[in-house]
């Protein structure tokens, strides 16, 4: 069994809701999550075996 955090990430930014936890894998094969609050993203990049990595921004900022 997979770990998925929150909800699946939807294609459409607009359609996310405050305070939500989503999730969505990555190319890299890694797991990120994004919420949302005061209008503003905050993501995290599960990396399982080695630190993770955070920051604020869009899911193209995630992806990078």
């Amino acid at each position: 069994m997979t770990f998925t955090p929150g909800r699946p990430l939807p294609s459409d930014p607009q359609s996310t809701q405050e305070r939500t936890l989503y999730h969505a894998p990555m190319q890299s094969g890694e797991m990120g999550s994004m919420t949302r609050e005061g209008g503003t993203w905050q993501w995290r990049r599960l990396r399982g075996e080695g630190p993770e990595a955070y920051g604020s921004g869009g899911w193209n900022d995630l992806q990078a």
